[in-house]
């Protein structure tokens, strides 16, 4: 295998005198330099790779996207290379999962403004943004685990769309206070094992720390199951404080921690994050390309009285009418967009009568309606 690779794309030739050993050792990412010659190499191994994974190369030319893997492997070509197959090789295991991503769908809806997960406003002393997760308002009931992991990688790719959050990665906080057992048994160990693989081993994500607080003991009874299928790095960031928040103040400043987790911030609302993805989906001016995770869909202001209040009715769900329903819409609307809001609330009603229906056990009514009731999604 020569030591020498060339490059050629687009209409420009580029040379690049790219040594074996340095594709081992990997490039400074704080070179400009270095940063354009590690994606060269990178852009020459997926070209030439036949790996099944990567029989669609649509990503080749997107820089900004193969930038995300290069910092998540701190500028390793061939590490960088193998997440992206693994990347690939995860999305088509997972399809099910993993399609239709996106800020408008339901039950990813209902698990966003429960704060699954949670985004800080502020970064730690370290420029890490960070996630929080306040375990106890977990509605089992009303949507899975798989449901959260899809907000949660939905979140995770809004995020890395700021070069900072690549090159400094998370840290999250899980609050496992008033987290009960019959909320721990709804813990899917296959569910668990999907999500280390993925966020461990597949997504171009770096979890600098994961802290636990008030975690009852059947939750480091689950802990102790999942260890074996961690890396050892990655079991040495995962701390346990228990109740003692002044070890957790010493790892994260208190200034930019909410006053549940004895910080000096502001109370946590996880309606702020919920509205910032809704909002920036609105900017989205061509869809989404197929290698990403995220479904581009473009956000319509709904009236309030149109929006459904699924799981309004869930205990410490105290928000106000105007908190808990999207803004109405400006008076200034075409008439495609009042045709849009008429379907939207014709689907609306018809949904909340097909509901009333199925409890009525009228499988009739339903067929009239065109309402599908049951489990339905993905849930495993």
């Amino acid at each position: 295998m020569s030591d020498i690779c060339d490059f050629e794309w687009s209409n420009n030739r580029y040379r690049h005198n790219l040594t074996i050993s340095e594709l081992k050792l990997g490039f400074n990412r704080n070179e400009p330099t270095d940063r354009s010659r590690a994606l060269i190499a990178l852009k020459e191994l997926i070209g030439a790779s036949r790996d099944y994974a990567l029989k669609d190369k649509s990503c080749f030319q997107d820089d900004e996207f193969l930038f995300r893997f290069l910092y998540a492997r701190k500028f390793n070509v061939n590490e960088a290379f193998q997440l992206i197959i693994n990347y690939h090789a995860y999305r088509q295991r997972n399809a099910a999962i993993l399609q239709r991503l996106s800020v408008l769908d339901e039950t990813i809806q209902i698990a966003l403004r429960d704060g699954f997960p949670g985004v800080l406003p502020n970064r730690d002393r370290r420029g890490r943004k960070v996630l929080v997760f306040f375990t106890a308002n977990w509605d089992y009931a009303s949507y899975s685990l798989v449901t959260v992991y899809r907000a949660m990688l939905l979140t995770i790719e809004k995020l890395l769309e700021d070069k900072q959050n690549q090159a400094n990665g998370f840290i999250a906080i899980v609050d496992w206070t008033n987290f009960t057992f019959r909320q721990s048994s709804n813990l899917n160990p296959k569910v668990l094992k999907l999500m280390i693989e993925g966020l461990q081993d597949c997504f171009p994500v770096r979890f600098k720390a994961i802290h636990f607080i008030g975690q009852p003991w059947y939750v480091e009874a689950a802990l102790a199951v999942i260890r074996p299928f961690l890396k050892e790095k990655t079991r040495d960031r995962i701390k346990l404080h228990g109740s003692n928040l002044s070890t957790l103040h010493d790892c994260v400043a208190r200034d930019i921690l909410p006053t549940e987790l004895g910080g000096e911030g502001p109370t946590f609302n996880p309606l702020n994050w919920y509205h910032e993805l809704l909002e920036s989906s609105q900017t989205v001016t061509k869809p989404a390309p197929s290698y990403c995770l995220s479904q581009t869909q473009i956000y319509t202001k709904t009236p309030a009285q149109f929006v459904p209040t699924v799981g309004s009715h869930r205990k410490g769900a105290d928000l106000s009418p105007a908190q808990s329903r999207t803004p109405s819409p400006p008076s200034s609307l075409s008439s495609t967009n009042g045709a849009e809001f008429l379907k939207a609330a014709t689907k609306a009603a018809a949904v909340k009568i097909g509901v009333l229906t199925a409890k009525a056990n009228d499988p009739a009514a339903n067929t009239l309606l065109g309402v599908t009731t049951g489990a339905g999604g993905c849930d495993l």
